[in-house]
């Protein structure tokens, strides 16, 4: 039984994080006559990531940063683990859940432009 709220509470745990960063646009870069400008991009849709069953059993909490670039079409390209914490726990849920994600498609000068280094933190909370 305790089990099964923890599920319900961690579920809203979740949500609320992907309810959270839809607030915020993210961070990249594009590069327009040698120079690095920084760019928002805002996410379309955030495919929610799974709490790791081992993670869960364990009642372990963590956090993952994944860097990844934006394309044109608002696809994410390349995502890649920066740091987690505890390493290579969360990982896997981090990675399966970002590669689903869609952004607006950026947009510099009228131009649709990729956006290079996006890097985003999923945090794991147990609550």
């Amino acid at each position: 039984m305790i089990f099964k709220k923890g599920i319900k509470l961690l579920s809203l745990s979740i949500l609320f994080l992907g309810l959270s960063a839809l607030i915020h646009a993210d961070k990249g870069f594009i590069t327009v006559d040698g120079k690095n400008i920084e760019m928002d991009v805002e996410r379309q849709y955030q495919a929610p990531a799974s709490y790791p069953r081992k993670a869960l059993r364990l009642a372990k909490e963590g956090y993952v940063i994944v860097e990844f670039d934006v394309s044109a079409d608002g696809d994410v390209i390349d995502p890649f683990v920066l740091e987690g914490e505890p390493a290579g726990l969360f990982d896997r849920a981090a990675m399966k859940s970002i590669r689903k994600w869609i952004y607006q498609p950026p947009i510099y000068e009228g131009v649709p432009v990729q956006v290079n280094d996006v890097q985003v933190k999923l945090s794991f909370r147990v609550q």
